[in-house]
């Protein structure tokens, strides 16, 4: 037998105001599925650093020259997201040093992961351990680690930061805590687990591409922990990836969201139905669900570092990867 609401939209609209004031809700009185076939909030989307580098070199007109350095920084805002954030997991942050300038040690309980951009003479010291940057150098800060950084060099450094922010503010767990000094102290070298130091790494990259090359991805290196051989931390993976002239990778899926800055040489990407063209500087994300492949039609190598939230959904058993025809 077949059952018919009996009430009226607007004795609906009064139920519903009856539960909002019990501290109820009733999804089922919305329209559309209870779970959408497809995420929502990150949004594909390009951001050229010929746009970004004059704004990020203007902003110290409007913040005093060593005071507050450690919040002069321009995030990447993808329009799909409410926290103004590159995507719905991430932060990606670029920051300006003057030279001279000190951020004061701090701890939070968020990742930080640093990616060294432009000029020398910058630093980032991580738990007692300095690390001295060059372009193409990666900084793990782990959540609650002891951070301080500044530039010791005679011109503006630029560098790029990737949170977790957005994954520990959902857990409700966003903390932060000054050191009680400016600085701490150096205590020991960096480690592995640390500092990865471009010249190491681009050339291991070369290597791999001589020996290995992926259909989805052609040359992909993982950064890994080398105390648990995983990603460099639980919630973040980075990766340098480099596509070989005239190579055009088969289109895939992953339910992981992927936050991308073009290292060396010119590209494309497509993301479901809309190809972004980049270049050296050119910062693109990829969200999860999508449909992408890479692309080089050109007669130099290509090199994109990435940082993904993969470690968390398959942490959590959510990660898949699939191939699209």
């Amino acid at each position: 037998m077949a059952v018919h609401a009996t009430r009226t939209a607007e004795e609906l609209e009064a139920y519903c105001a009856r539960l909002r004031g019990a501290g109820l809700d009733a999804p089922w009185s919305r329209p559309g599925p209870l779970i959408p076939p497809k995420p929502t909030a990150t949004q594909a989307r390009l951001w050229r650093w010929r746009d970004i580098e004059p704004l990020l070199r203007e902003s110290p007109d409007f913040l005093v020259p060593h005071r507050g350095a450690e919040r002069r920084v321009l995030r990447l805002h993808n329009p799909g997201v409410p926290e103004r954030t590159v995507a719905h997991s991430l932060v990606l942050a670029i920051q300006y040093l003057l030279p001279g300038e000190v951020a004061p040690a701090h701890r939070h309980s968020p990742t930080a992961i640093r990616f060294m951009l432009h000029g020398e003479g910058a630093y980032t010291t991580v738990d007692g351990q300095k690390c001295v940057m060059k372009p193409g150098d990666l900084v793990v800060t782990p959540g609650m680690a002891w951070h301080d950084h500044g530039n010791e060099g005679d011109a503006p450094v630029i560098w790029m930061d990737v949170l977790d922010w957005q994954i520990v503010r959902f857990l409700e767990n966003l903390t932060y805590e000054p050191y009680p000094e400016e600085r701490q102290m150096v205590e020991r070298t960096p480690g592995r687990d640390i500092f990865h130091p471009w010249s190491e790494t681009y050339p291991a990259l070369l290597r791999r591409a001589e020996q290995q090359h992926d259909p989805f991805d052609d040359v992909l290196m993982e950064y890994v922990n080398p105390a648990t051989g995983g990603s460099v931390r639980p919630t973040v993976a980075c990766y340098l990836q480099l596509l070989r002239p005239g190579v055009r990778t088969r289109a895939h899926r992953e339910t992981s969201c992927a936050v991308y800055r073009a290292v060396k040489g010119h590209g494309a990407t497509t993301v479901d139905n809309e190809t972004f063209e980049w270049g050296p500087g050119d910062f693109f994300v990829v969200p999860p669900r999508a449909a992408h492949a890479h692309s080089n039609a050109g007669s130099e190598p290509a090199v994109l570092f990435s940082a993904q939230d993969v470690p968390i959904l398959k942490a959590l058993g959510l990660y898949r990867m699939e191939p699209v025809a």
